[in-house]
């Protein structure tokens, strides 16, 4: 599949040039995405604010934004979509942002004209992308908080906040497409999709799954032998991360040991 991600505003000078700071967040959580969404063999297309229609034809579309406003108290991040599938792709990625660390809630989906009529998005489904959504990751002018944890400044600073921007859009990427093994090239430090396996299997994509675990603090043998050590490390990991605790090294155990 491929996933089109538009850096929001980037790189104009004039007009609609953004909140301060936002196409830098913008720049960085694109590329953090595209690391990610190639983790789980996805191919990405990053574009800019005003490119030709054409770069926006894919199979999912996600502009990077954050927001801003006069009143220091506004807080929340949100999605803007036009159609059922835009909704869904929406409520993936609240869920997984969530998930990931964002603790300042959410505003209303399309809570802005600005959101629900989204040029991006728009041209997104007029090229055929099947989902198109707008992100705003927060408020970047939300005031400081007494707790760092709960300010959206502090929330969408770098490098967890694009990051988390970025887990979260490719998470919803596997939610929505699975994990494609090796249709693409792997990310510079993410490894491709080894396969399934279980209980019994051998071989090299055993010592890829083992060599994963043991970075996520586990002490196997690498060995490319799934035996009794081995699934009782999958089934322990399963349990931890709220996957079905079957012993199967698949597709969603990777997504976590990969994406988080």
């Amino acid at each position: 599949m491929l996933i089109v991600i538009q850096r929001g505003h980037v790189p104009r000078k004039t007009g609609a040039t953004g909140a301060p700071g936002e196409q830098k967040f913008a720049i960085e959580a694109a590329e953090r995405c595209r690391v990610r969404i190639n983790g789980v063999g996805h191919a990405v297309r990053i574009i800019d604010a005003d490119v030709p229609d054409t770069l926006y034809h894919g199979d999912a579309f996600f502009a990077i934004h954050y927001d801003s406003s006069r009143s220091p108290g506004a807080q929340g991040a949100s999605v803007g979509y036009q159609n059922a599938r835009g909704g869904q792709a929406g409520r993936l990625w609240k869920a997984h942002y969530q998930r990931n660390g964002w603790t300042n809630g959410f505003r209303p989906d399309n809570y802005t004209a600005a959101l629900a009529g989204y040029y991006g998005v728009r041209r997104a489904l007029a090229q055929g992308n099947d989902f198109a959504i707008i992100t705003e990751g927060g408020f970047h002018s939300n005031v400081p908080d007494p707790d760092p944890q709960m300010e959206d400044s502090q929330l969408l600073a770098s490098p967890k906040g694009p990051d988390r921007v970025a887990i979260a859009i490719a998470a919803t990427v596997v939610d929505l497409f699975g994990v494609k093994g090796a249709q693409c090239p792997p990310a510079v430090g993410i490894p491709e999709y080894p396969g399934t396996v279980k209980l019994g299997s051998t071989g090299h994509a055993v010592e890829l799954w083992q060599q994963q675990f043991n970075r996520k603090g586990y002490n196997l043998t690498v060995d490319g032998s799934f035996g009794p050590a081995t699934n009782h490390v999958v089934i322990d990991f399963q349990k931890k991360n709220g996957l079905t605790p079957d012993g199967v090294a698949g597709p969603h155990t990777w997504h976590k040991l990969v994406i988080g």
